[in-house]
């Protein structure tokens, strides 16, 4: 039977511990960035619900607002894996950014490694950042219909 990896802090208690600090601070970030996202949002196209607002090209403006909001959680996602990518540096697990990075993208979007990995010491950080990115994934989905279902019938007037 195959020895299952220990640190110096016990059965993978470090990354317990960080990963869970990791995936907190994550979904805070998120929650954070959607609300700064919503309020752009409604500042740059709250012209959209006055009812006197000039007419414009519905099919224009419809994909314009779910472009930008689609950029904007692209930005988000990108900066959270950057987030991990900057812990598997700094503890170690990960010899430089680049690579860091790479790892992190594969695994928070549920990707999987194929290329590069981090230090077996680290390897169940892998898993709670793919539990992280279904989460933050989950709430972008979630935040994309609902600027769709705002958007929608005004672009339709």
């Amino acid at each position: 039977m195959p020895m299952l990896p220990t640190g110096a802090t016990g059965f993978w208690v470090g990354d317990w511990l960080w990963g869970l600090l990791l995936v907190t601070v994550s979904l805070v970030v998120h929650a954070s960035g959607l609300a700064l996202i919503g309020v752009g949002l409604a500042k740059s196209f709250g012209w959209l619900t006055e009812p006197t607002r000039p007419r414009r090209e519905p099919f224009l403006l419809f994909p314009a607002v779910i472009g930008v909001t689609a950029l904007l959680l692209a930005i988000l996602h990108g900066l959270e894996a950057s987030l991990w990518a900057a812990a598997y540096v700094w503890l170690g697990a990960s010899p430089d950014f680049t690579h860091a990075v790479f790892f992190s993208l594969q695994m928070i979007t549920t990707l999987g490694a194929d290329v590069v990995f981090i230090d077996t010491r680290w390897k169940l950080m892998g898993p709670l950042e793919a539990m992280s990115g279904m989460l933050l994934f989950g709430l972008s989905t979630a935040f994309l219909l609902a600027v769709l279902q705002r958007a929608w019938p005004f672009a339709l007037k």
